[in-house]
């Protein structure tokens, strides 16, 4: 740590991040540092179940959930239990037309052969808040195993055997796994337990670090808190992505040209986890699951492909709701002191994108509620909620939870369902609870500077800094990516780019050289800033790709004129 650039000291020494040791372990985590997956409440009766589906030849079914963390954690297990020699089913509801959850009545439809002779269900990212579901399937002769990450619900735990961190009394409490690190443990503990019985004497023992890729695909992409637990899993997924075997993964990193190179958080938030996700929002998640799971790359190519166009549409659409939201020719979008609450004729599926752009504008707790007629021909909201650091919009949610018909999600995001009678009411409980949170937050968050560190482009340009730099990835809630003011730096030239001038391309002078930059959006600044003999650049480094060929460029977050 002797030769640990100062400018990277600083950084970490704004995190908590101070000695030797705790330098070493955030810069170098090590998978030998994980806690024992014995701690965790629940997982060694669910590999005991599993070990005996297994040995008894009985079918087994994951049902998981349609985002990234329910797909990815599907697709883990799908390829965990066939390098095991075992076959087992997978379901991922529709979206649009089922909804989030476990659904008995489905289920019962769906798997009727395979619940008369006697089932095993796992959920994958649900189930936690499906008492009734879990109680409906098992009363039918199947049994079932509840892995999910999101808080408890208040009305009880599903009966049967359960694995959630956030369980009382659980060694992982306070880990912020996501759902797909959850079904990473169970793998863990299932072949923990074969190997106690010598299943692997006649067969290979699988490698279960090939499998942290899903894991930081859906950790990464579920904006859960990059933990001690979480950095060590996303780092090592990062390196299990790079050089990946999984034929659907290499398929969707190449067709998002990053094969073969540096694995990012970026990259994994703004191209392959949206990829993933686009199946889901669109109602055909499984989709993403068989590409994930397929066993060559020509299918890989041709699954990857539909990925793409799935994920063209998406774009379209949320862009389309977001200009419809700010429009509010409808009057849909309700501005409050502490929350906003956006209403419309929206489809579903992209509703939480939407929400994290209305966040990143204006900076609060945000809902999207997208109005559909229910059997009965009475309007209902099924919303998707985005929060900001120190306000838990969970908690919101069930402070208002008398006007909620059904919810559940996480600190940063939920999801719900509210009746047309219940709505205005709701608008009301959620921004008094909205406020109350944020005068709760802690003072660090109200009076955290816009930037971690002012420095010259220079500096953070600098290849030994960049190094390091790399070593703090991955990036995210609990590790945001810093961002350094540089009140000095020239403009060399500024033009906007993009199909509708969106974006913002320069050359910025530090003290001794220039710098490629790009400003994401910020296009319509372009006049203004060749205008101005003064500007003050917010910015990060990021990796550029072009041809095959990495090289670092400055990413200019705004720009004060």
């Amino acid at each position: 740590m002797q030769n640990l650039p100062e400018l990277i000291r600083e950084l970490l020494s704004r995190r908590n991040i101070q000695g030797a040791g705790d330098l070493e372990k955030f810069l170098y985590p090590r998978l030998e540092s994980l806690p024992h997956p014995s701690s965790m409440k629940g997982l060694s009766s669910a590999a005991s179940k599993i070990c005996r589906a297994i040995e008894n030849d009985i079918e087994i079914i994951v049902w998981g959930d349609y985002d990234v963390d329910g797909t990815t954690g599907t697709a883990l297990l799908v390829n965990f239990f066939r390098e095991l020699g075992v076959e087992i089913q997978y379901y991922i509801p529709n979206r649009l037309a089922e909804g989030y959850g476990l659904s008995g009545p489905r289920f019962l439809e769906r798997f009727k052969n395979e619940v008369d002779s006697g089932a095993l269900l796992i959920t994958v990212d649900c189930g936690i808040s499906d008492r009734d579901a879990v109680g409906t399937i098992a009363s039918a002769g199947c049994e079932v195993i509840v892995t999910d990450h999101h808080q408890m619900p208040i009305g009880g735990l599903p009966d049967c055997v359960v694995v959630n961190p956030n369980q009382p009394g659980c060694g992982f409490n306070g880990e912020m796994l996501a759902g797909v690190g959850v079904a990473f443990f169970l793998a863990v503990a299932v072949r923990s337990r074969l190997s106690e019985v010598g299943y692997f004497s006649s067969r290979p023992r699988p490698n279960l670090k090939q499998y942290l890729g899903f894991v930081a695909l859906g950790t990464i992409s579920d904006l859960v808190e990059l933990t001690e637990t979480n950095r060590i899993l996303v780092k090592a997924g990062f390196e299990a992505l790079t050089d990946s075997s999984i034929p659907g993964i290499a398929s969707l990193l190449e067709n998002a040209e990053i094969s073969g190179g540096t694995i990012t958080s970026e990259d994994i938030s703004f191209s392959l986890g949206p990829r993933i996700n686009a199946a889901g929002r669109l109602g055909v998640a499984n989709v993403a699951v068989d590409l994930m799971v397929c066993d060559n790359m020509s299918v890989g190519a041709t699954l990857s492909s539909q990925l793409e166009k799935h994920n063209e549409k998406r774009k379209k659409l949320c862009e389309e709701c977001y200009n419809k939201t700010l429009d509010n020719d409808d009057r849909c979008l309700l501005i409050g002191k502490y929350s906003i609450v956006v209403s419309g004729d929206f489809h579903a599926g992209i509703i939480g994108i939407v929400a994290s752009r209305i966040v990143e504008k204006f900076k609060k707790p945000t809902i999207v509620f997208a109005r559909e007629r229910d059997p009965g021909g009475c309007f209902r909201y099924k919303g998707s909620g985005r929060s900001i650091p120190g306000v838990n919009i969970l908690n919101c949610l069930h402070g208002c939870s008398d006007a909620i018909s059904r919810y559940g999600g996480h600190g940063m995001a939920a999801g719900l369902t509210v009746e047309e009678t219940n709505f205005n009411s709701f608008a009301r409980m959620f921004e008094e609870h909205a406020k109350l949170a944020s005068k709760e937050r802690n003072l660090s968050e109200l009076i955290q500077a816009s930037h971690d560190v002012e420095c010259s482009i220079d500096d953070v340009m600098d290849d030994e800094f960049l190094k390091y730099f790399s070593l703090m990835e991955p990036f995210g809630p609990e590790n945001e990516k810093p961002v350094f003011l540089d009140r000095q730096a020239s403009i060399v030239s500024c033009k906007a780019i993009g199909s509708d001038n969106q974006h913002l391309q320069m050359v910025l002078r530090g003290k001794y050289a220039n710098h490629r930059a790009i400003g994401f959006g910020l296009g319509g600044m372009a006049a203004d800033i060749r205008a101005s003999r003064k500007q003050e650049f917010y910015f990060t480094p990021m990796i550029n790709r072009f041809r095959n060929k990495e090289t670092w460029q400055v990413r200019v977050i705004s720009v004060s004129v």
